[in-house]
């Protein structure tokens, strides 16, 4: 997904369209629920921007495409994503030496309803945007045709953004559409057209058959889940590569793939070991270590002398608790996975055991994020973190420093002193026995 600051990046409109009045209640009520009125704008805007004998000197920048639309630059970046994912719109850059960088814009026209409706991913996103009722009414309303005339220009670079860089569906929603999205497909079924595409990931796919074939997958297994593959690709922005890898762990001589045990194994595992260079990389970089006074230092030379296992083993003795083995593998994964420094997993494991009697996922992690996103990655820094935020509550001021803990919920016991008699209400037996019987009971 390309993005550039300067606003005086020229551009040119590659391709002129025909005639598209036909189609404007496919872009107005169709396409503007997921573009927003601005990228309803900025491709008009577009369309009427054609001018093949231009020169590229001439050409406009983005900056008046800002004062035509009157709009932000990061606010015109964001509704060209929404065209590029939606199929309305290519972009690439040409590299000029002599202008620098140009962007070519190549307009796609607006498909026919049905085109738009038998397109799984954007029926699902409309049905998301505009609710189930007014999505039943917009699939049996449409159908119209228009047609693409392009400009060729030489060194072109996509650069566009793919659905799932810009929208998120629910995941079911995403590889099996529901029950109205296909009824809408199959009331608007007519004949394919070359029009506006949903800018999908081309993948490989004899290149993940000659891959796999190696740990006994047939090819016929990869044909039977292309739609999981593609969903899990374009979700978690994988690689051929990358996916085959990620799988692996998955594989226990079924000859077969388990989509759900590889999205299980993503969700825990995604590019953990990229993560992990990357905070130790930074922890490498970045090595704040403020002076602490005589009393942390003490600590500090304990954190720094023990092992992570041994240092949570201790500090469970200490309390009179014990360590579990989940405990000890939460110990492990802020090392492998995370890439924590040793001293600093045991300045966390003490945050953590000061909250709760203990060591959960949950608070460790939330912990972890706050401290690597405030730059925090050296024990010092951790110390005078926590002093700087126990002195903060200690003087009453407003909290800067995030209660890691939450907030815990007491119940109020009830004062039997305080509670008054309530005189009883006096009633007959016979009164009682009809309003027990009910007014549709007669006496026998």
């Amino acid at each position: 997904m390309y993005e550039n600051s300067n606003p005086r990046l020229r551009y040119v409109v590659l391709n002129e369209l025909a005639d598209q009045s036909g189609q404007g209640q496919v872009l107005i009520k169709l396409y503007q629920p997921l573009i927003g009125a601005l990228g309803v704008a900025l491709y008009q805007t577009l369309v009427q921007g054609f001018d093949p004998y231009r020169s590229l000197s001439a050409s406009s920048a983005l900056y008046s495409l800002q004062e035509d639309l009157d709009c932000s630059l990061r606010q015109l970046w964001q509704a060209l994503h929404k065209l590029e994912a939606v199929g309305l719109l290519k972009t690439y850059v040409s590299h000029n030496l002599r202008l620098g960088d140009i962007l070519a814009f190549k307009l796609h026209a607006v498909p026919e309803a049905s085109e738009f409706f038998n397109t799984s991913l954007l029926a699902s996103l409309l049905k998301e945007k505009v609710g189930g009722v007014r999505f039943s009414q917009l699939s049996r309303e449409f159908a119209k045709q228009a047609q693409v005339k392009e400009r060729q220009l030489d060194n072109l670079e996509e650069v566009s953004a793919s659905f799932f860089e810009v929208f998120r569906l629910p995941e079911n929603e995403a590889i099996n559409p529901s029950e109205d999205v296909q009824k809408a497909a199959e009331e608007n079924a007519g004949q394919k057209t070359e029009e506006a595409q949903v800018n999908l990931k081309q993948i490989d796919w004899q290149y993940l058959k000659d891959r796999f074939v190696t740990y006994q997958i047939p090819e016929s297994e990869i044909d039977r889940q292309k739609d999981e593959i593609r969903s899990i690709l374009e979700l978690y922005g994988l690689s051929e590569e990358e996916f085959i890898n990620e799988t692996l762990p998955t594989l226990h001589g079924s000859y077969q793939l388990d989509a759900e045990a590889i999205r299980k194994s993503l969700n825990y595992n995604y590019k953990a070991d990229h993560r992990r260079k990357q905070v130790i990389k930074r922890q490498e970089e970045k090595q704040d270590r403020p002076s602490v006074d005589q009393q942390d230092q003490q600590f500090l030379d304990l954190v720094k002398s023990k092992s992570p296992v041994n240092f949570l083993d201790d500090m469970k003795r200490e309390k009179g608790g014990f360590t579990t083995a989940r405990e000890r593998q939460i110990v492990y994964d802020l090392r492998e996975n995370v890439g924590l420094e040793m001293d600093l997993i045991n300045v966390l494991v003490y945050t953590c055991l000061n909250y709760q009697p203990v060591l959960t996922q949950d608070l460790a992690y939330r912990i972890a994020n706050d401290w690597l996103q405030k730059g925090i990655m050296t024990p010092e820094a951790a110390i005078k973190h926590l002093r700087a935020g126990k002195k903060q509550a200690q003087s009453g001021q407003k909290k800067n420093y995030p209660a890691y803990s939450g907030s815990r919920r007491l119940e109020q016991g009830t004062d039997w002193n305080k509670k008054q008699f309530v005189q009883p209400v006096n009633i007959s037996d016979e009164d009682l026995r009809k309003m027990l019987q009910g007014p549709d009971k007669k006496d026998k």
